[in-house]
């Protein structure tokens, strides 16, 4: 089709740019230069098929800068995510801002200024609590008020009470509480409780084989949960 680019289902004509350069990494990597900013490093999130061409990330102490490009409208999609901890997430049509916000992020801007000085980037509710070194007392608080998780308000209430799981970082997947030894970093130690039928819950250490143990109630899963704790991970 002579004029229109395709990569996949990507009209590339809404991304001369892209098309010049070879692929959206490069054409972050020109733009930077163009701008007198230093983004060495920056290079897809595929090594194979069109994600080669459309995809791009650049690593910082804070985790990864994901962009990837909407199919039919000139939209740059970016993700800044530390393990399963996403910073912000935005979207823009301006390449140069883009790369821009990239660079800053990479070296270290402060999440509040950030926000300021790229406002197509919306920081998540933790960002600035993770900034501040502790979002646990946050997420905490979280799953206990908010109305989106009232179902399982009584699973989280209970693991409350327990001081030492009070510590580790909560989240709910699908009715589990995944409790982080490390903000729910990809890899980290994960204590889990999940909910069974007739009013059991199975409880397990995500880093010890073996673990899953059943309960007949919440809280001796609550304290079968806490003596996990006590135990060395198969990695320690």
């Amino acid at each position: 089709m002579d004029g229109v680019v395709l990569m996949g289902t990507i009209n590339f004509d809404l991304y001369p740019e892209i098309r010049d350069a070879g692929s959206l990494s490069s054409a972050m990597a020109e733009a930077a230069d163009k701008a007198g900013l230093d983004l060495p490093g920056v290079r897809s999130q595929s090594e194979v098929g069109p994600g080669v061409i459309s995809t791009a990330q650049v690593d910082s102490s804070r985790g990864k800068v994901l962009v990837w490009l909407d199919e039919s409208t000139r939209t740059f999609f970016v993700g800044i995510q530390e393990g399963r901890f996403v910073w912000a997430e935005g979207a823009t049509d301006d390449l140069a801002a883009l790369v821009a916000a990239s660079v800053a992020w990479r070296d270290g801007m402060f999440v509040g200024e950030f926000a300021n000085n790229f406002p197509f980037m919306t920081l998540t509710r933790l960002a600035k609590a993770r900034e501040m070194g502790d979002p646990v007392p946050a997420q905490w608080d979280w799953l206990l008020n908010s109305e989106t998780f009232e179902e399982e308000r009584p699973l989280v209430e209970a693991a409350c009470t327990e001081y030492r799981l009070r510590q580790l970082f909560p989240n709910l997947s699908h009715g589990t509480l995944r409790l982080s030894t490390n903000l729910g970093v990809q890899g980290s130690r994960e204590i889990h409780i999940k909910p069974m039928d007739g009013g059991r819950y199975r409880v397990e250490d995500t880093s010890v084989s073996g673990s899953p143990y059943d309960t007949g109630s919440l809280m001796e899963a609550v304290v079968t949960a806490a003596g996990f704790l006590d135990r060395c991970p198969d990695s320690e």
